[in-house]
């Protein structure tokens, strides 16, 4: 039985990967900002040059120089995962998307093994809840989008497992496996630590013998600390804190521009100041964006996956859904901004294992009566098409973007290299972006600010041009009316305007 388990998962692993595979061969340049940073950081990691980056992308730390240690604000997984590949096929973006072609294909014979354990008598619902997955849109997007997801998504989802059964069988072994995996999601991306915290608080409050949970709770932690442990000491050695940007920071913005302000970090008291009005709009914007995201990441599955899964009273399941209700609301009335601008939609595939197994828990629930087993038959083909036809739309549109994307900033580059000495930072609006496509020394455009904000900006760094390839915040508008001032149009074409400052 568990030859053939594995050559089902074997199967289904080697599915997702060819249809991951050949999207990313297609895809030929990052989705811009937060990928390029993993990228270039991979690079500079393979080269020897260590966790350094030639860009500044938030000003709530300070820098020196636009050469700095990494990760004041992304996570480092990704990068370390990336560089290995980057060393040893070569420095191109199809090397790079590699751990995250592997990530992401993963997942389809993890849910297959979820489901199997939740229905160990039958095997066809494990096939069918991870067929969900391997034409699905959002995790083929992200396998190869060169970020943090598709890593943050296996590691959490296997966190969740272990410790889902370390529940139900009592065992310190499987607990400290949660914390090292559930330690992996957080150096993946910061919500993962969502994860330990949710099994830590199962574990805690399940009914039971106290005595029992002490040993488990132990490893858990033991298998966290372990993990992130050595990050957090890296950071107070490079930052001076362990968490180098602070989650207060992110919670009292009142935009996602405030990220680059120069100068005036975002506060609590500033937040407050707008009135209880804005923050409780602010919030519920962030609920009703969650609730689109999970229904568009999930559709149509989620929409009777999520009922199903209350059918399943296993702890490894009801793990799952805390977990997602935990990251759904921390992520919504915690982190506004920041999962308005993305936050719960990359972190949200993390879910789709669960969601897929509660759909075909509830579909094979209803096909149970032999009188609805045609419709449930009929309503899962349905999902398959749906699925289909969703990653036939979006991912051509996605490959689209990105051919764009690559024309627009190389043709930037070509213009800085004839005008601009080639360690002369540059003001960029897609900051990383233009790093990774220069290799130019980058400073995000603090967009929300006017031009003699500026301008003390390029002065502190010497700057001298401002790269603006999209419309956002107050640029370019502000820079077309400060000719009085010095500043002047160099190029405009193409989707690049490029000025110089004075």
């Amino acid at each position: 039985m568990r030859r053939r388990d594995l050559l089902i998962g074997l199967a289904l692993f080697g599915a997702a990967l060819i249809v991951r595979w050949l999207f990313a061969a297609r895809l030929p340049f990052p989705p811009l900002d937060d990928p390029a940073f993993y990228v270039q950081t991979a690079r500079n990691l393979a080269m020897g040059r260590g966790l350094v980056i030639d860009a500044i992308w938030s000003y709530q730390l300070p820098f020196v120089e636009v050469t700095h240690a990494s990760h004041e604000y992304w996570m480092p997984l990704a990068t370390f995962l990336m560089a290995p590949f980057i060393r040893l096929l070569g420095d191109t973006l199809f090397a790079a998307q590699m751990p995250g072609i592997l990530c992401a294909a993963l997942l389809s014979p993890m849910t297959y093994g979820l489901a199997r354990y939740v229905w160990p008598q039958d095997r066809w619902p494990g096939v069918a809840a991870a067929a969900l997955l391997i034409p699905a849109a959002l995790p083929i997007y992200q396998s190869a989008s060169t970020d943090s997801a598709a890593p943050f998504a296996l590691c959490a989802s296997l966190a969740l497992i272990a410790g889902g059964l370390s529940i139900e069988r009592g065992s310190t072994g499987l607990s400290f496996a949660a914390g090292v995996l559930g330690g992996l999601a957080y150096l993946a991306r910061s919500d993962g630590l969502l994860a330990p915290l949710c099994i830590a608080a199962y574990m805690a409050l399940r009914p039971g013998s106290r005595r029992a949970v002490v040993a488990p709770l132990l490893g858990l932690l033991a298998g966290a600390a372990i993990t992130i442990g050595p990050w957090w000491l890296r950071n107070l050695a490079v930052f001076g804190q362990a968490q180098s940007v602070s989650p207060l920071a992110a919670a009292a913005l009142q935009s996602y521009g405030q990220l680059f302000n120069w100068n005036e970090p975002p506060t609590l008291s500033g937040l407050l100041d707008r009135g209880l009005g804005f923050v409780i709009d602010l919030r519920l914007k962030a609920v009703l964006h969650n609730l689109s995201v999970l229904l568009t990441i999930s559709f149509p599955y989620g929409l009777y996956g999520l009922p199903g899964l209350f059918l399943i009273k296993r702890p490894v399941i009801r793990l799952g859904l805390i977990y997602l209700a935990a990251l759904f609301l921390a992520s919504a009335l915690i982190f506004s901004v920041p999962t308005l601008s993305g936050l719960f939609y990359h972190s949200a595939a993390a879910a789709l294992p669960w969601l897929a197994v509660g759909g075909v828990g509830f579909l094979r629930s209803a096909g149970a009566r032999r009188a609805w087993r045609p419709v449930a038959v009929g309503l899962y083909a349905a999902t398959l098409v749906l699925i289909a036809f969703q990653s036939a739309v979006a991912l051509p549109a996605a490959i689209a973007d990105g051919a764009a994307n690559q024309a627009k900033f190389a043709y930037a580059a070509e213009w800085l290299r004839g005008h601009a000495p080639s360690r002369q930072p540059v003001i960029a609006t897609q900051a990383h972006t233009l790093n990774y496509a220069s290799g130019y020394p980058a400073l995000t455009l603090p967009n929300r600010q006017g031009v003699e904000v500026l301008r003390e900006l390029a002065g502190r760094y010497g700057a001298r041009f401002v790269v603006v390839t999209e419309r956002v915040g107050l640029y370019p508008d502000v820079l077309d009316v400060a000719e009085a001032i010095g500043v002047r149009k160099r190029l405009d074409a193409n989707g690049v305007v490029i000025y110089e400052l004075p």
